[in-house]
């Protein structure tokens, strides 16, 4: 497990992040409520977004951010970019900001675009 979160809007329910994959869950069930594809490549990292209830953003040992939507598309990728050539090993997102951190020890700072922080959208 490499990271565990609850979700900001609904405390009840928390994103897990393993090697190949990321499920949320509910405090009321023993099966997870979604759970992404396996991918090709370790996931390392995950959160919330601190503005949009669905949306979870997940690191990978390839260099790619993925943004997931939870309301939005829930068996794919909403979208995904690479960051680096090195392994992302963290990230944290607070207002438009993305800070991704990598295994070469660079904090990459990413700018959102508005769909991914605007709760209106």
């Amino acid at each position: 497990m490499y990271a565990l979160q609850r979700n900001p809007f609904q405390l009840k329910y928390f994103l897990s992040v393993g090697d190949w994959c990321a499920k949320i869950w509910s405090e009321e069930l023993r099966q997870p409520i979604m759970q992404t594809r396996y991918h090709h490549s370790y996931l390392t990292d995950g959160c919330w977004s601190p503005q949009r209830c669905g949306l979870f953003y997940l690191t990978r040992m390839d260099g790619f951010l993925d943004v997931w939507d939870f309301f939005y598309r829930q068996n794919e990728v909403a979208y995904s970019v690479k960051v680096s050539d090195a392994v992302l090993t963290s990230i944290n997102v607070q207002n438009q900001m993305a800070s991704i951190g990598d295994s070469d020890g660079t904090v990459h700072m990413i700018q959102l675009c508005r769909a991914l922080y605007d709760p209106t959208l």
